[in-house]
């Protein structure tokens, strides 16, 4: 298994990035490379025993958009498969052995996804990733991640990365990975997911009400953006689904609310559903890559 793993980094302790960095170092199978992405307005200061690893490349990239900054990596030669890792979280000590495993019994493989587990309890992460099972619909798509996403080069250069439009710092703010697992999906690359591959991450941190009210808003304008690239202007009728999706679920989080005198929930859900339909309107006369 001939692999590098990517990891992009900005505005993130640098404890949590050489946690990360030593857990792919450490790897049963060694990759050819760890491309450390660095989009800091500062670059990163690491320990001389991370940066004069052989293993380690540090980029240094002036690129908006965490899409455009990952698109941008020179991927070695003889390399088959790309291991994207948040830079906050950390794989498994064996995730590397359990990856060779999973690609030598699906050889047919194009790119798949594995859980992301929080590192104190190991619960999950997102509740989508707790339904059993791999692929088995477009529906089971959400459950791929990019902060635990294995993509093989010859398919991500073929699908023409990920799209600028979406991500961190682009127009849209997020969604790139379900974006790249979707152009996937819709041209026929078998994709699936693994519970067995394991990235863990620290709790979620608690947010002032600003700013859970700004990440719904923005989360929700990145959604619609996906729903209105693929369903409006690529005419995919699956994603009907994923509309019907974003509108029920914060609706219900509402009654859910005002039943339980929960005003911040109300709030939140408000946010998300004004984000959806704004993302929208801007969707329909938005010219995707």
């Amino acid at each position: 298994m001939n692999y590098i793993i990517a990891v992009n980094t900005y505005n993130r302790p640098v404890k949590l990035v050489l946690r990360c960095l030593e857990s792919c170092i450490r790897q049963g199978i060694k990759p050819i490379k760890i491309i450390l992405i660095d989009q800091n307005e500062n670059a990163l200061e690491l320990p001389d025993e991370i940066s004069s690893d052989p293993l380690i490349k540090v980029t240094r990239v002036n690129k908006k958009s965490i899409s455009e900054a990952r698109n941008s990596i020179t991927i070695p030669a003889g390399t088959d498969w790309i291991f994207f890792c948040d830079d906050d979280g950390f794989p498994d000590d064996n995730y590397s052995l359990v990856l060779n495993d999973i690609l030598n019994k699906n050889r047919n493989l194009d790119l798949l996804g594995g859980v992301y587990l929080r590192e104190d309890n190991k619960e999950y992460y997102n509740q989508r990733q707790k339904i059993k099972g791999g692929i088995k619909s477009f529906i089971d798509t959400k459950k791929i991640m990019g902060s635990n996403l294995v993509v093989r080069v010859s398919i991500f250069n073929e699908l023409a990365r990920f799209s600028p439009d979406f991500g961190v710092g682009a127009f849209w703010g997020a969604g790139e990975e379900t974006d790249l697992v979707w152009k996937a999906y819709f041209n026929n690359k078998k994709i699936d997911f693994f519970h067995e591959l394991i990235i863990y991450h620290p709790p979620m941190l608690s947010r002032s009400l600003r700013d859970e009210i700004k990440k719904s808003y923005n989360y929700g304008v990145g959604k619609a953006g996906l729903v209105a690239k693929w369903l409006f202007k690529k005419g995919k009728l699956f994603v009907l689904y994923e509309l019907i999706e974003m509108f029920a679920i914060p609706a219900i989080n509402i009654f859910i609310g005002i039943f339980t005198l929960n005003i911040k929930k109300i709030i939140i859900s408000i946010a998300a559903i004004t984000g959806r339909v704004s993302g929208l309107i801007k969707g329909l006369f938005y010219k995707f890559v």
